[in-house]
């Protein structure tokens, strides 16, 4: 019966000429590659609960965690070819298309989270929505905060600087600029989709992994981990994303909901990301865990160092390195 009412309404849109209106049912399916009890699932199920609610006979949205629709890595490709409607992609991500703006996935570049949260809520945040938007087809409806990146090794050591890692093999994400980011950090970068690490660390085939306290926890990487070194080397953006002729296809009213909905659902994964760290770290001392402070401007000053003898800065856009570190 959907299908009938559907195929009539299309048929009647097209015969008043309203072929450019957002169809009578549209199906929003959002990827990502977090676990069903991540924050940035929360804030996608809040999505799909305001549209669903909203707009029960005009859309559905469903949300697929744990990369059981799309694998990590492959759902910016998808909604770019149309196959995949929303997804969470992050900077590195987008820098392999719009190298320019490769600046926003380097490390020690912003001092907190609230300080990448102004940047991107700023003019040079929108300056980036409109390039991804008119160069790679996908728009950007907001911006969340994934966590803190920290290095996490499954066999405790002394760690103070870069030197001390050496030989540890690291899973990274791929892209040549997480690559460059290990080699300074002192590791063996080793790519690995997110859901083979725990496989990875429990036999053996890397020694450590780099991701925020919470993820770690939500992953269970810390019953494969004896120390975390807080080297923060990486506040890390999140965009919540939507294919372009999808979002075009939507009333005005329709994308108006969908942003503000976008927008609350980041403002819930933020603050519980931020809590969730912070929780993560008590229990991995409850755990036994050994919890390293450590002076972070070795690690900074070996990473941008790197960047420049890579040749990583001269692809980036002039002076947006140096306007975000003066943002107040």
């Amino acid at each position: 019966m959907k299908h009938a009412r559907y195929m009539t309404s299309l048929a009647l849109a097209c015969a008043l000429g309203l072929a450019g209106a957002a169809s009578a049912e549209t199906e929003i399916r959002i990827s990502t590659a977090a676990p069903g009890n991540a924050p940035l699932t929360d804030a996608f199920n809040h999505i799909a609960e305001v549209m669903n609610t909203t707009y029960p006979d005009d859309i559905e949205v469903t949300v697929h965690h744990s990369s059981t629709l799309f694998k990590q890595g492959t759902e910016l490709p998808a909604m770019q070819r149309g196959n995949l409607e929303m997804a969470s992609p992050v900077t590195f991500e987008i820098e392999q298309q719009l190298p320019e703006y490769g600046v926003f996935g380097a490390a020690y570049l912003f001092r907190d989270s609230a300080h990448m949260l102004k940047v991107f809520g700023g003019e040079m945040g929108q300056q980036f929505y409109d390039d991804v938007a008119e160069k790679m087809g996908i728009v950007i409806l907001s911006t969340a905060y994934l966590g803190t990146r920290t290095v996490n090794l499954a066999e405790a050591r002394e760690v103070t600087g870069p030197d001390d890692l050496k030989g540890v093999k690291m899973r990274m994400p791929p892209g040549p600029a997480f690559q460059t980011l290990a080699s300074a950090l002192g590791v063996t970068p080793v790519a690995m989709p997110i859901t083979e690490v725990y496989l990875g660390l429990k036999t053996g085939a890397i020694d450590a992994q780099d991701n925020p306290t919470n993820m770690t926890r939500d992953w269970k990487f810390d019953e494969q981990t004896e120390q975390v070194i807080l080297t923060k080397h990486l506040v890390q953006p999140v965009f919540i994303a939507i294919n372009k002729d999808v979002f075009d296809g939507l009333t005005p009213e329709q994308q108006a909901t969908l942003r503000e909905a976008a927008q609350e659902g980041a403002a819930l994964q933020i603050e519980k990301t931020l809590k969730d760290e912070t929780d993560a770290i008590q229990t991995f001392l409850d755990r036994g865990l050994t919890i390293t402070e450590v002076d972070t401007e070795p690690f900074r000053a070996a990473v941008w160092a790197a960047y420049e003898e890579q040749g990583l800065t001269d692809a980036w856009k002039p002076g947006l390195a140096d306007a975000i570190a003066a943002t107040e």
